[in-house]
Formats: C-alpha cells, sequence, structure tokens
C-alpha cells in the first residue's frame, strides 16, 4: 500500500476514535555479510511488534547489493507483514538498469520509492545515458509507472552542503514535489527549532506535503562522532557535553540517546508533525524504548487480523489461517506459496507443499545460546521451557516471537504446567467480547467486539498419553487431538474432523470474521510433521551424534506426542473459575501423583512379600535338616 493511502487510514482512524497519535516509521540497512543478513531477519520480526506505519530500506548500503534491498522488502512484507518503502539512488546508474529495478519492485509488491540522487562512489563518475538529479528520478518514476509508486524525497532541514544557499536548496525541494513527490522525510538534526523552522519555510513557499521528521538515535559515541563530522548538522552543546562525560560508558550512551529522542519527538509531536521517521541503525532495544517513552504503541489494535497479514498483492485476500502457524509465518508463506486463491477455508492436509530438512533449518533459526547447552536430563529442556515462559529466552523453535505480549496473565499457570513436563509450545488466552481497540489482543480498528477460545499445544511422554486422554475425555467441553511423530497413533475427540474456530470477531456493518481455526486434518498431516521436525533440525542436530544430549532430543522426537486442547468455554473469566483448560491439567497432575504414590506403595508391598518368601524358604530348609515337619501355613501364619 502506498504511503499516502496508509497516512489517509491512519487519519481516518484517529478521527474515529478522537485521537490525535502520531504515526512512525523505521529505516533499515542490508548488511553486507550473512551473518549481518541473519541478524537483520530477526530485527525485521522484532521490528514488526513495534506496529511501524512503514518500513524503508536503503539502497546498497554497506556493501551489499541492490538486489539485497530489493530482497530484504519482499521478506518484510510477505513474512512479517510490513508495507516497505525502496530508497532508489540515480546517480550511479542507467536508465535502463533504474527501468529494470522499478519493475523488480513492482513485482515484488513494493509501492513506496525514496528518490535519491545518491553519492558519486570515490574514483567513479556518472553514467552515460543515467540521470543527475534527485527531481530527475522523480519525473522518470512518474513518466513510467503514473500513480502506482508513492515518492518520497529527502529534505535538509540544515541545508544541503552542496547548495549555493538555503533560498536555492528549498527551490530545489520545491522542484522535486511539483514533479511528483508525495512526502519529504527530513535528513537527522539535533535541535528540533531547526527542524520546525525549515517546516515553515517549506510551507511559506507553497509545499503543501506531509513533511516529516527524520530522527537519528544515539546509540554509540564513536557512532554519533563519525556521522557527525562528515555533516553539516549543528548539534547542541548540551548533547556533546554530555556524551563526554559518558563517552566510554555503553549502556549510559544509550540510555542518554534514547531519552535526548524521546525528548526531541515530544517537542516534535507537540508542535504538531504528524509522523516520526526514525533511523534504527538496524537496531531494536533502543528503539522499542523510544516507542514506549512516547507512548505510541497503541496502534497495535490498527492490524487488520491477530496475525500479520502479507502485504504483496496476491495475498491481500487472505482472511483466515490456522493458529499451529501464528507465530511461524514464514513456514506457512512457503508451505501455501503455490495457492492461487486466498482466502482458503479448508486445508484438509493436501496443497501444502513439504518443506525439506534443509530449508528448515534455515527457517527462523534458532538463536537462542541454549540451543548448544549439553543436554544432561529432561530437566534440562524444561528449564529451557520455562525461561522462555519468563521472558529470560526470546524465542523457540516452534515460536518465533516471545509469550509475554500475550498470556502475561496466565503465567504462572504455564510455568506450573511446564514445571510439571507439559512443553507448552502454542497458547491462546480466552477473551469474552472485549473491546477490538484493546492494546493487547485488539485488532480490526475500532468499534468492534473480539471472542476467543483458549487454546494451548505441548508435548508430552508418551507414557503419560493414556492417562491425559482419559481426563481430557471426562472435561466434558474440551476438544483435544494427540498425534506421535509418523502418525501411528492418533487421539481425538473431533470425531467429525470439523475444523473449530477459536477466534471470531464483530465489527458495525460486517460479517462475522474468523481469522484463526484449528484444522484437525492440517494438524494431523502437515503441522504435527513440522513440529516434531524441528526437535531434529534445529536443536539436536547441533550436537554431535551419540551424545547424550543428541540421543535424549532424538527420544523425544521418536517418543512424545504432540496435544492440541480447545477450551470451548470462552464465557467464564479467570475472576469467576479456573480455566478449564488448566482445571483439567491440574486434575490429570493429581491423579498421575496418586497413581505414582500407589505404584511406589505396591512396589514396597511385593518387595516386602518377596522377603517373606526367601526368608519362609530359608527357614524351611534349616527345618529339614534338622527333621523337623512343621506345616508351611503354620511358618506363614507366625510370620504373619
Amino acid at each position: 500500500m502506498k504511503l499516502t493511502e496508509l497516512i489517509a487510514r491512519h487519519n481516518e482512524l484517529n478521527q474515529a476514535l478522537q485521537s490525535d497519535e502520531v504515526w512512525y516509521s523505521f529505516e533499515l540497512f542490508p548488511p553486507k555479510t550473512e551473518r549481518g543478513r541473519e541478524n537483520l531477519r530477526i530485527k525485521l520480526n522484532q521490528l514488526a511488534e513495534l506496529e511501524p506505519l512503514i518500513v524503508d530500506i536503503t539502497w546498497g548500503a554497506g556493501g551489499s547489493s541492490n538486489t539485497t534491498s530489493l530482497r530484504i522488502c519482499k521478506r518484510a512484507q510477505q513474512l512479517h507483514g510490513l508495507n516497505t518503502m525502496l530508497h532508489l539512488t540515480c546517480v550511479s546508474m542507467t536508465r535502463e538498469e533504474l527501468k529494470q529495478v522499478l519493475q523488480s519492485a513492482k513485482e515484488k509488491g513494493i509501492q513506496n520509492i525514496l528518490a535519491l540522487r545518491g553519492d558519486i562512489p570515490k574514483g567513479g563518475k556518472k553514467v552515460d545515458n543515467g540521470l543527475n538529479h534527485a527531481v530527475d528520478l522523480v519525473k522518470f518514476i512518474r513518466s513510467l509507472h503514473e500513480d502506482y509508486f508513492g515518492i518520497c524525497v529527502a529534505g535538509y532541514p540544515e541545508v544541503h552542503e552542496e547548495a549555493e544557499s538555503p533560498e536555492k536548496d528549498l527551490f530545489y525541494l520545491k522542484q522535486k514535489v511539483d514533479a511528483g513527490a508525495d512526502m519529504i522525510i527530513s535528513q537527522m538534526f539535533f535541535d528540533p527549532k531547526i527542524f520546525l523552522d525549515f517546516k515553515n519555510k517549506c510551507r511559506e513557499i507553497g509545499i503543501k506535503c506531509p513533511i516529516i521528521p527524520g530522527i537519528m538515535p544515539i546509540m554509540s559515541y564513536s557512532g554519533f562522532t563519525r556521522m557527525t563530522k562528515f555533516t553539516t548538522v549543528n548539534v547542541p552543546k548540551e548533547i556533546t557535553e554530555e556524551l563526554e562525560k559518558i563517552k566510554d560508558d555503553k549502556i549510559k550512551v544509550i540510555d542518554f540517546g534514547v531519552n535526548t529522542c524521546v525528548k526531541m519527538c515530544k517537542e516534535l509531536i507537540k508542535e504538531g508533525v504528524e509522523g516520526i521517521h526514525i533511523y534504527c541503525l538496524n537496531q531494536f532495544r533502543p528503539v522499542e524504548r523510544i516507542i514506549k517513552g512516547l507512548s505510541l504503541r497503541s496502534s497495535r489494535y490498527r492490524r487488520p487480523y491477530p496475525w500479520r497479514r502479507s502485504t504483496i498483492q496476491k495475498r491481500r485476500g487472505e482472511t483466515i489461517r490456522p493458529v499451529f502457524w501464528t507465530f511461524r509465518p514464514e513456514s506457512y508463506i512457503y508451505l501455501t506459496n503455490k495457492w492461487k486463491t486466498f482466502p482458503k477455508k479448508e486445508w484438509n492436509g493436501t496443497g501444502f507443499r513439504r518443506i525439506k530438512p534443509k530449508i528448515l533449518k534455515k527457517m527462523h533459526p534458532w538463536k537462542s545460546p541454549v540451543r548448544t547447552k549439553q543436554i544432561n536430563s529432561i530437566d534440562d529442556i524444561v528449564k529451557t521451557f520455562k525461561d522462555f515462559a519468563k521472558g529470560e529466552i526470546y524465542s523457540l523453535p516452534w515460536r518465533e516471537r516471545r509469550l509475554n505480549l500475550t498470556i502475561e496473565p496466565m503465567t504462572e499457570k504455564i510455568i506450573s504446567a511446564i514445571q510439571n513436563r507439559i512443553f507448552l509450545i502454542n497458547i491462546q488466552p480466552r477473551l469474552n467480547g472485549i473491546l477490538s481497540k484493546n492494546q493487547l489482543h485488539g485488532f480490526g480498528g475500532p468499534g468492534g467486539y473480539i471472542y476467543q477460545k483458549r487454546y494451548i499445544e505441548f508435548f508430552i511422554a508418551p507414557e503419560r498419553i493414556k492417562l491425559l486422554v482419559q481426563v481430557l475425555k471426562a472435561s466434558g467441553n474440551l476438544h483435544y487431538h494427540a498425534t506421535n511423530c509418523d502418525g501411528s497413533v492418533v487421539y481425538t475427540n473431533n470425531t467429525e474432523r470439523d475444523v473449530i474456530s477459536i477466534t471470531w470477531a464483530v465489527f458495525p456493518g460486517k460479517s462475522i470474521i474468523q481469522p484463526v481455526v484449528v484444522d484437525p486434518d492440517c494438524f494431523q498431516n502437515v503441522w504435527s510433521k513440522e513440529a516434531f521436525d524441528l526437535w531434529i533440525y534445529q536443536w539436536r542436530d547441533f550436537f554431535l551424534e551419540g551424545t547424550k544430549s543428541w540421543k535424549i532430543l532424538q527420544e523425544i522426537h521418536d517418543t512424545y506426542f504432540l496435544v492440541n486442547v480447545v477450551d470451548n468455554d470462552f464465557i467464564h473469566s479467570s475472576s469467576q473459575t479456573e480455566y478449564n483448560v488448566y482445571k483439567t491439567l491440574n486434575t490429570f497432575f493429581i491423579k498421575e501423583k496418586k497413581l505414582q504414590e500407589k505404584k511406589i506403595k505396591e512396589q514396597i508391598h511385593f518387595k516386602n512379600l518377596e522377603k517373606i518368601e526367601k526368608e519362609n524358604k530359608i527357614l524351611k530348609e534349616k527345618l529339614k535338616e534338622l527333621g523337623i515337619k512343621i506345616p508351611l501355613n503354620s511358618i506363614k501364619k507366625e510370620n504373619k
């Protein structure tokens, strides 16, 4: 979607909610190393959690190829549901090369371009049959693609270093807008008054399009000094003096950078800017702190669905997904990218692509250092799942995102279940008519009501499955499905194989939507195979074959059961009654404990009997030697 359309939709929602919330966008650069690209894939997922209006990707920065920028944009749109903007510099490219890039961007569903002249490489020169200025690039894009692309251009609050004068610089900026640019994003500055003065001057000469401040957070002392050394940016004295005091303390520098950025943005918002553009430098934590410091995360409910819908044209009609891949979108996109139409509401385990092991290894690679720690017992597995539930580990092979955004109220129950060796991999809270603008669980915009059935999914040891199924059957209001790795043993009470809707929403003037479902056939034939394989290809294979760690993970894969449970009672809140799922699990734990205690007592009893029999045998032999004949029954009676 074009940035102008996104802004218009944002403003409509603000009007409906009587809000003046500003939007925000992020800028990232394509790394030049494979490790950097892997890290960026993780950062994209993390930044997507902040729900930016758009992310823009610089053009070939850091020594990367131009095609890398296009690939990152496609990935961000396809997997993370982000709208993207592609930087495009023209000074080193021929018209034919620019034409090819624009066509490739269009084919990948990219609808926004930041049109820049770019810097001539050292020792390089302008190409023949090329474009010399950003205004030429704006005209070129419009001549080829008319209004398909939203076009942004750069503005310089402190004047471009090559400009003849401030007036001439503003004149050239207006030329870019008149040629077809939709919006201006400013270069960095550290004094809000400089930007506000620049914006006023733009308005005075007739520039009416949005003018968005570009903010560069200070994330390191060396980076800050290097950046400001080669620019004409004015840095207030109080900033440089404070940085000099703390330059050797990296944490204090980041804290200062975050606080300075929040202070600047608050001043700009107070003066009426409609958006904030943050140069992220591919960082997540500082940016997350800035957004929280500005209290801007209330925009979460503005997403149309509880999962991130791809922004590429082919999948824009997608309105429903199985719950299993809620936190593994890359897998689901890969499995279904051969489908010709969306939405598709019945999966039946057919039509999916097969994920080969070498591809599965690369999807959402599990980056936690825990994956390489030696495993000496199942208790080490328990600790990993517990640490994840507590937020001490960011992801698991089955989940690329943290739990704490959706299940904080149930953390204690979850940890209790994990402590009892229930390895939880997916969970959804129960909701009964909460407002769609709820910051934690809302989606679809204002005016709606959200409903959800509780859903949990976990692995459990084979010796426990029969008792668990007995307890689940007795619960009466739960649907369950359990399978082993090869599907040879299956337990379920969904005998009709019906698809179960577990999330639905009601909005004014619209039909009820059901965006999240549990499909038993899809679970049995597709997801369970992937879920079991993840034990192997994203955990076991980090250890040498035959080692203790390798054997434990292999045994879990070979013998454990994958179970999902749907709690159909979405009416009662936790304050009225205990969650049925956890109540059932508690019943299971209690029964299991009693059976274990009974087993122990029986073992003690049988050991005592064996001891008595042995003593009787010895006594009988001694009496026989002495020639004394006593009936065996009387011996037993005496022992009793």
